[in-house]
């Protein structure tokens, strides 16, 4: 019996040090992966979900997160540097708004 065949059909099983070129993983769901040290260039992950995941320490540079949802994250710490932030709601406020008003009021 061959489990990884059972389990990943004939798709390649990601594991770790892999360069993966032109992946089509449209509406994936990623759950409980690992990315550690993991370089995303050129890469579009539109109507995908990242369940109990980790990204600690982590770098998202041009990134387009229009329309995202955060739902019961940790987010201590983090630093938003040079980012179009209008429509941006926490916790039901609109913080993009008051964020712009301010840069307005200066």
């Amino acid at each position: 019996m061959a489990p990884d065949k059972e389990v990943y059909g004939d798709a390649p099983r990601l594991t770790p040090n892999m360069y993966v070129s032109n992946a089509d993983v449209r509406q994936s769901t990623w759950h409980e992966s690992a990315f550690l040290g993991s370089l995303f260039t050129q890469s579009i992950m539109d109507d995908s979900q990242f369940l109990y995941g980790r990204a600690q320490r982590t770098t998202f540079a041009g990134i387009v997160m229009d329309g995202s949802r955060l739902v019961g994250c940790s987010m201590r710490d983090v630093v938003i540097e040079n980012c179009d932030l209008r429509g941006l709601i926490i916790d039901g406020v609109r913080i993009g708004d008051l964020i712009a008003s301010e840069k307005g009021a200066d």
